[in-house]
Protein backbone atom coordinates (compact mmCIF):
# COMPACT_ATOMS: atom_id res chain seq x y z
CA UNK A 1 0.00 0.00 0.00
CA UNK A 2 1.22 3.25 -1.33
CA UNK A 3 0.31 6.03 1.33
CA UNK A 4 1.17 9.60 -0.79
CA UNK A 5 -1.21 12.43 -1.76
CA UNK A 6 0.88 12.96 -4.98
CA UNK A 7 -0.30 11.16 -7.87
CA UNK A 8 2.83 11.61 -9.97
CA UNK A 9 4.91 10.05 -6.93
CA UNK A 10 2.20 7.20 -6.58
CA UNK A 11 2.32 6.37 -9.93
CA UNK A 12 6.41 6.30 -10.41
CA UNK A 13 6.20 4.23 -7.37
CA UNK A 14 3.89 1.88 -8.79
CA UNK A 15 5.61 1.76 -12.34
CA UNK A 16 8.56 0.50 -10.28
CA UNK A 17 6.60 -2.28 -8.70
CA UNK A 18 5.00 -2.97 -11.98
CA UNK A 19 8.23 -3.90 -13.99
CA UNK A 20 8.83 -6.45 -11.37
CA UNK A 21 7.03 -8.89 -13.12
CA UNK A 22 5.27 -10.51 -10.11
CA UNK A 23 2.08 -10.77 -9.22
CA UNK A 24 1.64 -7.55 -6.85
CA UNK A 25 -1.35 -5.75 -5.72
CA UNK A 26 -1.63 -2.31 -4.89
CA UNK A 27 -3.59 0.10 -2.55
CA UNK A 28 -3.46 3.35 -2.48
CA UNK A 29 -3.88 6.34 -0.05
CA UNK A 30 -4.06 9.88 -0.28
CA UNK A 31 -4.41 10.86 3.63
CA UNK A 32 -3.14 9.31 6.90
CA UNK A 33 -6.88 8.70 7.91
CA UNK A 34 -7.80 6.88 4.47
CA UNK A 35 -4.36 4.84 4.95
CA UNK A 36 -5.03 4.04 8.83
CA UNK A 37 -8.59 2.68 6.81
CA UNK A 38 -7.08 0.78 4.32
CA UNK A 39 -4.46 -0.97 6.76
CA UNK A 40 -7.46 -1.89 9.21
CA UNK A 41 -9.42 -3.42 6.88
CA UNK A 42 -6.84 -5.66 4.22
CA UNK A 43 -4.02 -7.65 4.74
CA UNK A 44 -1.14 -5.31 4.14
CA UNK A 45 2.86 -6.75 3.45
CA UNK A 46 4.36 -3.69 2.72
CA UNK A 47 3.56 -0.27 3.69
CA UNK A 48 5.60 2.68 1.60
CA UNK A 49 4.22 5.82 3.26
CA UNK A 50 5.29 9.66 2.37
CA UNK A 51 6.65 12.23 5.25
CA UNK A 52 4.40 14.61 4.63
CA UNK A 53 1.02 14.31 4.23
CA UNK A 54 -2.01 16.63 4.00
CA UNK A 55 -3.75 15.55 7.42
CA UNK A 56 -1.09 13.98 9.25
CA UNK A 57 2.81 13.64 9.25
CA UNK A 58 4.54 10.21 7.86
CA UNK A 59 6.21 9.46 11.50
CA UNK A 60 2.98 10.12 13.50
CA UNK A 61 1.22 7.58 11.22
CA UNK A 62 4.21 5.00 11.28
CA UNK A 63 3.45 5.36 14.89
CA UNK A 64 -0.01 5.00 14.69
CA UNK A 65 0.38 1.74 12.41
CA UNK A 66 2.49 0.09 15.10
CA UNK A 67 0.54 0.89 17.40
CA UNK A 68 -1.88 -1.59 15.79
CA UNK A 69 0.20 -4.57 16.65
CA UNK A 70 0.19 -5.78 13.31
CA UNK A 71 3.41 -8.19 13.10
CA UNK A 72 3.22 -8.66 9.61
CA UNK A 73 3.73 -5.67 7.82
CA UNK A 74 7.08 -3.89 6.82
CA UNK A 75 7.14 -0.23 6.78
CA UNK A 76 9.19 1.82 4.12
CA UNK A 77 9.03 5.77 4.15
CA UNK A 78 9.38 7.85 1.69
CA UNK A 79 10.50 11.68 1.07
CA UNK A 80 11.99 13.98 -1.47
CA UNK A 81 13.71 15.47 1.63
CA UNK A 82 17.52 14.24 1.37
CA UNK A 83 17.46 14.50 5.95
CA UNK A 84 19.99 12.05 7.74
CA UNK A 85 17.78 12.71 11.07
CA UNK A 86 14.75 11.93 9.28
CA UNK A 87 15.80 8.90 8.46
CA UNK A 88 16.72 7.67 11.98
CA UNK A 89 13.43 9.31 13.23
CA UNK A 90 11.63 7.04 10.72
CA UNK A 91 13.89 4.08 12.01
CA UNK A 92 13.28 5.16 15.56
CA UNK A 93 9.16 5.57 15.21
CA UNK A 94 8.68 1.89 13.88
CA UNK A 95 9.90 2.16 10.17
CA UNK A 96 12.31 -0.43 8.38
CA UNK A 97 13.82 1.05 5.85
CA UNK A 98 13.90 4.64 4.15
CA UNK A 99 14.11 5.49 0.48
CA UNK A 100 14.30 8.87 -1.33
CA UNK A 101 11.74 9.71 -4.22
CA UNK A 102 14.34 10.89 -6.50
CA UNK A 103 16.02 6.98 -6.26
CA UNK A 104 12.56 5.07 -6.75
CA UNK A 105 13.39 2.87 -9.77
CA UNK A 106 13.00 -0.72 -10.26
CA UNK A 107 15.87 -1.87 -9.22
CA UNK A 108 16.22 -0.10 -5.96
CA UNK A 109 12.63 -0.39 -4.70
CA UNK A 110 12.58 -4.04 -4.84
CA UNK A 111 15.90 -4.13 -3.18
CA UNK A 112 14.25 -1.51 -0.28
CA UNK A 113 11.87 -3.62 -0.15
CA UNK A 114 13.79 -6.92 0.42
CA UNK A 115 15.31 -5.16 2.94
CA UNK A 116 12.69 -3.85 4.82
CA UNK A 117 11.09 -7.58 4.72
CA UNK A 118 14.03 -9.01 6.23
CA UNK A 119 14.66 -5.88 8.95
CA UNK A 120 10.67 -6.31 9.68
CA UNK A 121 11.37 -10.45 10.22
CA UNK A 122 14.60 -9.72 12.10
CA UNK A 123 12.63 -7.68 14.50
CA UNK A 124 9.63 -10.14 14.64
CA UNK A 125 12.51 -12.68 15.71
CA UNK A 126 13.80 -10.58 18.42
CA UNK A 127 10.06 -9.85 20.18
CA UNK A 128 9.16 -13.07 19.89
CA UNK A 129 12.17 -14.50 22.04
CA UNK A 130 12.12 -10.90 24.28
CA UNK A 131 7.85 -11.83 24.64
CA UNK A 132 9.05 -15.84 25.56
CA UNK A 133 12.01 -14.52 28.02
CA UNK A 134 9.50 -11.97 29.88
CA UNK A 135 6.60 -14.75 29.78
CA UNK A 136 9.59 -16.57 31.29
CA UNK A 137 10.40 -14.03 33.92
CA UNK A 138 6.74 -13.40 34.93
CA UNK A 139 5.79 -17.23 34.89
CA UNK A 140 6.57 -20.20 37.15
CA UNK A 141 7.99 -22.99 34.83
CA UNK A 142 6.40 -25.90 36.43
CA UNK A 143 2.70 -24.59 36.87
CA UNK A 144 2.70 -21.94 34.39
CA UNK A 145 1.00 -19.83 37.03
CA UNK A 146 2.54 -16.33 37.67
CA UNK A 147 5.41 -16.50 40.07
CA UNK A 148 6.37 -14.21 43.33
CA UNK A 149 7.97 -11.10 41.11
CA UNK A 150 4.67 -10.99 38.92
CA UNK A 151 2.25 -11.41 42.43
CA UNK A 152 4.12 -8.96 44.13
CA UNK A 153 3.62 -6.30 41.44
CA UNK A 154 -0.10 -7.36 41.20
CA UNK A 155 0.06 -7.35 44.96
CA UNK A 156 1.14 -3.65 44.94
CA UNK A 157 -1.30 -2.74 42.03
CA UNK A 158 -4.06 -3.98 44.16
CA UNK A 159 -2.99 -2.08 47.17
CA UNK A 160 -2.66 1.26 44.88
CA UNK A 161 -5.90 0.59 43.30
CA UNK A 162 -7.79 0.48 46.47
CA UNK A 163 -6.43 3.69 47.84
CA UNK A 164 -8.79 4.92 45.07
CA UNK A 165 -12.14 2.96 45.46
CA UNK A 166 -14.08 1.73 48.51
CA UNK A 167 -13.78 -1.86 47.25
CA UNK A 168 -11.68 -4.12 48.69
CA UNK A 169 -9.59 -7.91 48.63
CA UNK A 170 -8.82 -10.79 50.51
CA UNK A 171 -5.24 -12.70 50.22
CA UNK A 172 -5.16 -15.95 50.49
CA UNK A 173 -1.97 -18.21 51.56
CA UNK A 174 -2.15 -21.54 51.28
CA UNK A 175 0.51 -24.28 52.06
CA UNK A 176 0.06 -28.10 51.70
CA UNK A 177 -0.39 -29.88 54.44
CA UNK A 178 3.28 -32.96 54.59
CA UNK A 179 4.40 -32.02 51.64
CA UNK A 180 7.74 -32.50 51.87
CA UNK A 181 6.80 -35.91 52.05
CA UNK A 182 5.70 -36.74 49.11
CA UNK A 183 9.25 -35.68 47.60
CA UNK A 184 11.41 -37.98 50.25
CA UNK A 185 8.85 -40.88 49.58
CA UNK A 186 8.54 -40.48 46.06
CA UNK A 187 10.95 -38.53 44.39
CA UNK A 188 10.66 -34.83 43.13
CA UNK A 189 9.35 -35.71 39.83
CA UNK A 190 5.96 -37.31 41.30
CA UNK A 191 5.83 -34.13 43.37
CA UNK A 192 6.07 -32.04 40.71
CA UNK A 193 3.67 -33.59 38.86
CA UNK A 194 1.06 -33.18 42.03
CA UNK A 195 1.94 -29.90 42.28
CA UNK A 196 0.38 -29.40 38.65
CA UNK A 197 -2.62 -30.48 38.90
CA UNK A 198 -2.96 -29.05 42.63
CA UNK A 199 -2.59 -25.41 40.57
CA UNK A 200 -5.23 -26.50 38.14
CA UNK A 201 -7.30 -27.54 41.20
CA UNK A 202 -7.27 -24.22 42.87
CA UNK A 203 -7.17 -22.32 39.08
CA UNK A 204 -10.86 -24.00 39.29
CA UNK A 205 -11.67 -22.53 42.51
CA UNK A 206 -11.67 -18.76 41.78
CA UNK A 207 -13.29 -15.81 39.76
CA UNK A 208 -11.72 -14.82 36.02
CA UNK A 209 -11.02 -11.63 37.93
CA UNK A 210 -9.21 -13.10 41.28
CA UNK A 211 -5.14 -14.25 40.86
CA UNK A 212 -3.52 -17.24 41.53
CA UNK A 213 0.09 -17.75 41.75
CA UNK A 214 2.72 -19.88 43.35
CA UNK A 215 5.67 -18.68 45.09
CA UNK A 216 7.08 -21.29 45.44
CA UNK A 217 7.72 -25.13 46.80
CA UNK A 218 4.38 -25.81 47.89
CA UNK A 219 3.17 -22.35 48.71
CA UNK A 220 0.16 -20.95 46.62
CA UNK A 221 -1.73 -17.38 46.73
CA UNK A 222 -4.81 -16.12 45.89
CA UNK A 223 -5.66 -12.27 45.41
CA UNK A 224 -9.46 -12.39 45.33
CA UNK A 225 -11.04 -9.31 44.45
CA UNK A 226 -14.47 -7.06 45.28
CA UNK A 227 -14.76 -8.77 48.98
CA UNK A 228 -17.38 -6.89 50.66
CA UNK A 229 -18.14 -9.01 53.61
CA UNK A 230 -16.52 -11.65 55.87
CA UNK A 231 -18.63 -14.56 55.08
CA UNK A 232 -17.38 -14.45 51.38
CA UNK A 233 -13.88 -15.18 52.78
CA UNK A 234 -15.04 -18.39 54.24
CA UNK A 235 -16.96 -19.36 51.08
CA UNK A 236 -13.95 -19.21 49.27
CA UNK A 237 -11.75 -20.99 51.77
CA UNK A 238 -14.31 -23.59 52.34
CA UNK A 239 -14.25 -24.09 48.27
CA UNK A 240 -10.50 -24.48 48.11
CA UNK A 241 -10.36 -27.23 50.65
CA UNK A 242 -13.26 -28.78 48.70
CA UNK A 243 -11.10 -28.94 45.29
CA UNK A 244 -8.08 -29.86 46.70
CA UNK A 245 -9.61 -32.69 49.12
CA UNK A 246 -11.10 -34.99 46.09
CA UNK A 247 -8.14 -37.64 45.70
CA UNK A 248 -5.56 -36.53 42.99
CA UNK A 249 -4.27 -39.51 40.70
CA UNK A 250 -0.74 -39.36 39.37
CA UNK A 251 0.47 -42.27 37.92
CA UNK A 252 -0.31 -45.43 39.75
CA UNK A 253 -0.86 -43.10 42.86
CA UNK A 254 -3.24 -41.96 44.18
CA UNK A 255 -3.01 -39.02 46.96
CA UNK A 256 -5.07 -37.24 49.38
CA UNK A 257 -3.94 -33.49 49.69
CA UNK A 258 -5.22 -31.54 52.58
CA UNK A 259 -4.06 -28.11 52.55
CA UNK A 260 -3.59 -25.23 55.18
CA UNK A 261 -5.35 -21.75 54.25
CA UNK A 262 -4.13 -18.21 56.24
CA UNK A 263 -6.35 -15.52 55.17
CA UNK A 264 -5.83 -11.80 55.40
CA UNK A 265 -8.56 -8.86 54.42
CA UNK A 266 -7.06 -5.71 53.09
CA UNK A 267 -7.58 -3.06 55.62
CA UNK A 268 -8.43 -4.59 58.76
CA UNK A 269 -4.53 -5.33 59.82
CA UNK A 270 -2.47 -4.32 57.18
CA UNK A 271 -2.69 -2.05 54.03
CA UNK A 272 0.90 -2.40 52.39
CA UNK A 273 2.08 -5.64 50.36
CA UNK A 274 4.23 -6.83 52.97
CA UNK A 275 2.51 -6.77 56.03
CA UNK A 276 -0.20 -8.16 54.04
CA UNK A 277 1.47 -11.29 52.79
CA UNK A 278 3.21 -11.45 56.64
CA UNK A 279 -0.56 -11.76 58.27
CA UNK A 280 -1.69 -14.25 55.59
CA UNK A 281 1.49 -16.15 56.14
CA UNK A 282 0.88 -16.35 60.48
CA UNK A 283 -2.52 -16.89 59.59
CA UNK A 284 -1.84 -20.16 57.43
CA UNK A 285 0.58 -21.85 60.59
CA UNK A 286 -2.27 -21.02 62.56
CA UNK A 287 -4.59 -23.18 60.73
CA UNK A 288 -1.88 -25.83 60.78
CA UNK A 289 -1.41 -25.65 64.37
CA UNK A 290 -5.21 -26.25 64.98
CA UNK A 291 -5.22 -28.97 62.95
CA UNK A 292 -4.34 -28.21 59.78
CA UNK A 293 -6.95 -29.18 56.52
CA UNK A 294 -8.76 -25.99 57.31
CA UNK A 295 -8.51 -21.95 56.98
CA UNK A 296 -7.91 -18.92 59.53
CA UNK A 297 -8.72 -15.69 59.02
CA UNK A 298 -6.26 -12.83 60.49
CA UNK A 299 -8.19 -11.30 63.41
CA UNK A 300 -7.64 -9.57 66.62
CA UNK A 301 -6.86 -12.29 68.84
CA UNK A 302 -4.66 -13.83 66.56
CA UNK A 303 -3.04 -9.45 65.88
CA UNK A 304 -2.48 -9.27 69.59
CA UNK A 305 -0.47 -12.65 70.02
CA UNK A 306 1.81 -11.86 67.15
CA UNK A 307 2.44 -8.23 68.49
CA UNK A 308 3.31 -10.12 72.30
CA UNK A 309 5.30 -12.99 70.02
CA UNK A 310 7.14 -9.93 68.07
CA UNK A 311 7.88 -8.26 71.70
CA UNK A 312 8.70 -11.15 72.94
CA UNK A 313 11.42 -12.25 70.38
CA UNK A 314 12.98 -8.33 71.66
CA UNK A 315 12.83 -9.51 75.12
CA UNK A 316 14.82 -12.71 74.29
CA UNK A 317 17.36 -11.22 72.56
CA UNK A 318 18.25 -8.56 74.89
CA UNK A 319 18.08 -11.13 77.82
CA UNK A 320 20.66 -13.44 75.74
CA UNK A 321 22.63 -10.00 75.14
CA UNK A 322 22.21 -9.09 79.13
CA UNK A 323 22.54 -12.20 81.02
CA UNK A 324 19.20 -12.41 82.36
CA UNK A 325 18.87 -15.85 81.73
CA UNK A 326 19.27 -18.95 84.40
CA UNK A 327 20.69 -21.78 85.12
CA UNK A 328 19.24 -23.67 88.15
CA UNK A 329 19.46 -27.30 89.07
CA UNK A 330 17.47 -30.12 90.46
CA UNK A 331 19.78 -33.50 92.52
CA UNK A 332 19.26 -36.47 90.63
CA UNK A 333 19.83 -38.90 93.92
CA UNK A 334 20.44 -42.31 94.55
CA UNK A 335 17.31 -44.27 96.03
CA UNK A 336 19.42 -46.47 98.18
CA UNK A 337 22.02 -43.90 99.96
CA UNK A 338 20.46 -40.71 99.46
CA UNK A 339 23.41 -39.07 97.97
CA UNK A 340 23.66 -36.99 94.65
CA UNK A 341 25.26 -38.58 91.79
CA UNK A 342 24.09 -36.00 89.73
CA UNK A 343 22.04 -32.92 88.60
CA UNK A 344 19.96 -31.72 85.80
CA UNK A 345 20.47 -28.24 84.44
CA UNK A 346 17.54 -26.04 83.89
CA UNK A 347 16.97 -22.88 82.34
CA UNK A 348 14.91 -19.64 83.39
CA UNK A 349 14.68 -16.57 82.37
CA UNK A 350 15.01 -14.07 85.35
CA UNK A 351 12.62 -11.27 83.57
CA UNK A 352 13.16 -7.58 84.49
CA UNK A 353 9.08 -7.04 85.04
CA UNK A 354 7.70 -10.18 85.25
CA UNK A 355 10.16 -12.36 87.58
CA UNK A 356 11.54 -15.70 87.55
CA UNK A 357 10.32 -17.42 83.91
CA UNK A 358 10.29 -21.35 84.09
CA UNK A 359 11.05 -22.75 80.31
CA UNK A 360 7.23 -23.51 79.46
CA UNK A 361 6.75 -19.42 79.25
CA UNK A 362 9.23 -18.74 76.56
CA UNK A 363 11.26 -21.58 75.21
CA UNK A 364 8.46 -23.02 72.65
CA UNK A 365 8.48 -19.44 71.49
CA UNK A 366 12.25 -19.16 71.58
CA UNK A 367 12.58 -22.34 68.97
CA UNK A 368 9.84 -21.15 66.95
CA UNK A 369 11.60 -17.66 66.29
CA UNK A 370 15.21 -20.17 66.06
CA UNK A 371 16.45 -18.65 69.03
CA UNK A 372 16.80 -21.78 70.96
CA UNK A 373 19.91 -23.38 69.50
CA UNK A 374 22.08 -20.07 71.06
CA UNK A 375 19.73 -20.18 74.69
CA UNK A 376 20.89 -24.57 74.54
CA UNK A 377 24.63 -23.68 73.74
CA UNK A 378 24.76 -20.91 77.04
CA UNK A 379 22.99 -22.98 79.48
CA UNK A 380 25.48 -26.39 78.38
CA UNK A 381 28.30 -23.68 78.94
CA UNK A 382 27.23 -22.21 82.02
CA UNK A 383 26.47 -25.83 83.46
CA UNK A 384 29.70 -27.49 82.52
CA UNK A 385 31.99 -24.22 84.12
CA UNK A 386 29.47 -24.41 87.08
CA UNK A 387 30.51 -28.39 87.43
CA UNK A 388 33.90 -27.35 86.59
CA UNK A 389 33.91 -25.00 89.63
CA UNK A 390 32.01 -27.45 91.88
CA UNK A 391 35.03 -30.11 91.31
CA UNK A 392 37.72 -27.59 91.49
CA UNK A 393 36.35 -26.28 94.95
CA UNK A 394 35.05 -29.15 96.83
CA UNK A 395 37.43 -31.46 95.43
CA UNK A 396 34.98 -33.92 93.69
CA UNK A 397 36.47 -36.45 91.47
CA UNK A 398 35.09 -36.97 87.96
CA UNK A 399 32.99 -39.69 88.99
CA UNK A 400 31.30 -38.22 91.75
CA UNK A 401 28.63 -35.88 90.29
CA UNK A 402 27.93 -35.55 86.31
CA UNK A 403 25.60 -32.54 84.56
CA UNK A 404 22.37 -33.18 82.34
CA UNK A 405 22.01 -30.82 79.91
CA UNK A 406 19.04 -30.86 77.33
CA UNK A 407 19.46 -30.88 73.93
CA UNK A 408 16.59 -29.29 70.94
CA UNK A 409 15.25 -30.51 68.32
CA UNK A 410 17.09 -27.69 66.22
CA UNK A 411 20.12 -28.36 68.12
CA UNK A 412 20.27 -32.33 67.40
CA UNK A 413 19.85 -31.10 63.18
CA UNK A 414 22.21 -28.30 63.77
CA UNK A 415 25.48 -29.49 61.42
CA UNK A 416 27.65 -27.64 63.88
CA UNK A 417 26.53 -29.44 67.15
CA UNK A 418 29.71 -31.79 67.54
CA UNK A 419 31.93 -28.92 66.78
CA UNK A 420 30.03 -26.52 69.66
CA UNK A 421 29.83 -28.90 72.04
CA UNK A 422 33.78 -30.39 71.70
CA UNK A 423 34.47 -26.30 72.25
CA UNK A 424 32.18 -25.70 75.21
CA UNK A 425 33.49 -29.03 77.04
CA UNK A 426 37.48 -28.55 76.54
CA UNK A 427 37.23 -24.40 77.52
CA UNK A 428 35.28 -25.47 80.68
CA UNK A 429 37.50 -27.77 81.33
CA UNK A 430 35.24 -30.51 82.38
CA UNK A 431 35.96 -34.31 81.92
CA UNK A 432 33.60 -35.41 78.93
CA UNK A 433 32.08 -38.60 80.92
CA UNK A 434 30.60 -35.66 83.68
CA UNK A 435 28.42 -34.81 80.86
CA UNK A 436 25.19 -35.95 79.56
CA UNK A 437 22.89 -34.95 77.40
CA UNK A 438 19.17 -35.76 76.97
CA UNK A 439 17.28 -35.79 74.28
CA UNK A 440 13.64 -36.82 73.29
CA UNK A 441 11.94 -39.17 71.28
CA UNK A 442 10.03 -36.78 69.31
CA UNK A 443 13.29 -34.35 68.20
CA UNK A 444 14.79 -37.24 66.79
CA UNK A 445 12.28 -38.52 64.76
CA UNK A 446 13.02 -36.25 62.03
CA UNK A 447 16.41 -37.30 59.92
CA UNK A 448 17.00 -40.25 62.24
CA UNK A 449 19.72 -41.58 60.54
CA UNK A 450 21.93 -37.97 60.22
CA UNK A 451 21.17 -37.93 63.80
CA UNK A 452 22.29 -41.23 64.82
CA UNK A 453 25.84 -40.09 63.28
CA UNK A 454 25.94 -37.07 65.51
CA UNK A 455 24.97 -39.04 68.71
CA UNK A 456 27.27 -41.47 67.61
CA UNK A 457 30.47 -38.83 67.15
CA UNK A 458 29.38 -37.54 70.76
CA UNK A 459 29.44 -41.51 72.21
CA UNK A 460 33.36 -41.53 70.65
CA UNK A 461 33.72 -37.94 72.93
CA UNK A 462 32.34 -40.18 76.37
CA UNK A 463 29.69 -37.91 76.74
CA UNK A 464 26.50 -40.14 77.99
CA UNK A 465 23.33 -39.67 76.19
CA UNK A 466 19.81 -39.84 78.02
CA UNK A 467 16.87 -40.39 76.46
CA UNK A 468 14.29 -38.29 78.36
CA UNK A 469 10.52 -38.49 78.38
CA UNK A 470 10.69 -41.94 77.72
CA UNK A 471 7.53 -44.37 77.08
CA UNK A 472 5.76 -40.47 75.86
CA UNK A 473 6.85 -41.51 72.37
CA UNK A 474 6.80 -43.75 69.74
CA UNK A 475 9.33 -46.56 68.33
CA UNK A 476 11.10 -46.58 71.79
CA UNK A 477 12.39 -50.17 70.89
CA UNK A 478 14.08 -48.99 67.59
CA UNK A 479 15.24 -45.74 68.79
CA UNK A 480 17.30 -48.16 71.77
CA UNK A 481 19.02 -50.14 68.93
CA UNK A 482 19.93 -47.57 66.72
CA UNK A 483 20.99 -44.27 69.28
CA UNK A 484 23.86 -45.02 71.49
CA UNK A 485 21.61 -44.24 74.79
CA UNK A 486 23.16 -44.80 78.37
CA UNK A 487 20.17 -43.74 80.26
CA UNK A 488 16.44 -44.06 80.21
CA UNK A 489 14.70 -41.09 82.03
CA UNK A 490 10.77 -42.52 82.79
CA UNK A 491 8.35 -39.50 82.46
CA UNK A 492 7.20 -38.59 85.50
CA UNK A 493 3.46 -38.86 84.50
CA UNK A 494 4.01 -42.79 84.64
CA UNK A 495 5.52 -41.88 88.16
CA UNK A 496 2.75 -39.87 89.23
CA UNK A 497 0.13 -42.40 88.09
CA UNK A 498 1.37 -45.09 90.23
CA UNK A 499 -1.31 -47.02 91.56
CA UNK A 500 -4.19 -45.45 89.80
CA UNK A 501 -3.91 -47.50 86.76
CA UNK A 502 -2.75 -51.01 87.52
CA UNK A 503 -2.47 -51.77 83.59
CA UNK A 504 -0.10 -48.70 83.27
CA UNK A 505 1.69 -49.62 86.36
CA UNK A 506 2.89 -52.88 84.76
CA UNK A 507 3.70 -50.77 81.66
CA UNK A 508 6.10 -49.01 83.89
CA UNK A 509 7.44 -52.00 85.58
CA UNK A 510 8.07 -53.59 82.40
CA UNK A 511 9.57 -50.37 80.76
CA UNK A 512 12.22 -50.87 84.04
CA UNK A 513 13.00 -54.28 83.95
CA UNK A 514 13.44 -53.91 79.96
CA UNK A 515 16.03 -51.48 80.16
CA UNK A 516 18.10 -52.75 82.92
CA UNK A 517 17.77 -56.16 80.98
CA UNK A 518 19.90 -54.06 78.10
CA UNK A 519 21.94 -52.56 80.74
CA UNK A 520 20.83 -48.68 80.70
CA UNK A 521 20.90 -46.45 83.60
CA UNK A 522 17.12 -46.03 84.67
CA UNK A 523 16.31 -42.34 86.31
CA UNK A 524 13.14 -41.63 87.60
CA UNK A 525 11.47 -38.34 87.39
CA UNK A 526 8.90 -36.46 88.88
CA UNK A 527 9.10 -38.70 92.48
CA UNK A 528 7.64 -36.72 95.24
CA UNK A 529 5.95 -39.24 98.01
CA UNK A 530 7.28 -41.91 99.80
CA UNK A 531 5.12 -44.63 97.82
CA UNK A 532 6.72 -43.27 94.37
CA UNK A 533 10.09 -43.20 95.91
CA UNK A 534 9.74 -47.23 97.41
CA UNK A 535 8.34 -48.00 94.48
CA UNK A 536 11.85 -46.54 92.34
CA UNK A 537 13.91 -48.50 95.04
CA UNK A 538 12.40 -51.83 94.50
CA UNK A 539 12.32 -51.77 91.08
CA UNK A 540 15.93 -50.85 90.90
CA UNK A 541 16.30 -47.50 89.43
CA UNK A 542 19.32 -46.04 89.50
CA UNK A 543 18.58 -42.33 90.03
CA UNK A 544 15.49 -40.66 90.78
CA UNK A 545 14.70 -36.89 90.42
CA UNK A 546 11.75 -34.87 91.53
CA UNK A 547 10.07 -32.75 94.57
CA UNK A 548 10.48 -35.50 96.91
CA UNK A 549 13.98 -33.82 97.34
CA UNK A 550 14.03 -30.72 95.95
CA UNK A 551 12.81 -28.63 93.10
CA UNK A 552 14.94 -27.00 90.44
CA UNK A 553 17.02 -24.08 92.38
CA UNK A 554 20.10 -21.77 92.09
CA UNK A 555 23.31 -22.58 91.68
CA UNK A 556 24.22 -21.25 95.45
CA UNK A 557 21.35 -22.62 97.27
CA UNK A 558 22.35 -25.84 95.18
CA UNK A 559 25.74 -25.57 96.65
CA UNK A 560 24.48 -24.58 100.06
CA UNK A 561 22.45 -27.58 100.16
CA UNK A 562 24.36 -30.24 98.81
CA UNK A 563 27.89 -29.32 99.36
CA UNK A 564 28.20 -27.12 102.34
CA UNK A 565 26.41 -29.59 104.88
Amino acid sequence: MIVDDDLIDRKSIKRALMSCHRPITILEAVTGEEGIKKFDENAVDVLLIDYRLPDIDGLALIKLIVSRKKTDTAIIMVSQQEDELLSLNALNVGAHDFLLKTEVNSDRLIRTIRQAEHRHFLECLVNEKNAAIEWLAKRDCLTQLINRYTFEKTLKAACDEVLFSRKSFALFFIDLDDFKKVNDTLGHTTGDKLLQQVAARLASAIGESDCLARLGGDEFVILVHDITARSEISVIANKIIQVLSKPIDVGSTIFSITASVGITLYGEFATSPEALMKCADIAMYKAKRNGRNNFFIYCDELHHETQQKNLLEKEIKFALQNDQFLVYYQPQICPSNNKVKGMEALVRWDHPSRGILGPSEFLSIAEELNLIGSIGEWVLKTACIQLKSWQVKYGLADNDMSISVNLSSLQLQDMNLIESVSRIVSESGLSSHCLELEITESSIIHSPETIATRLHQLDEMKIKLALDDFGTGYSSIEHLHLFPIHSLKIDKSFIFAYKQKRAQDRVLQAMIKFAKYLGLSVIAEGVETDEQLDFCLSQGCDLVQGYYYSKPICALEFETKYFET
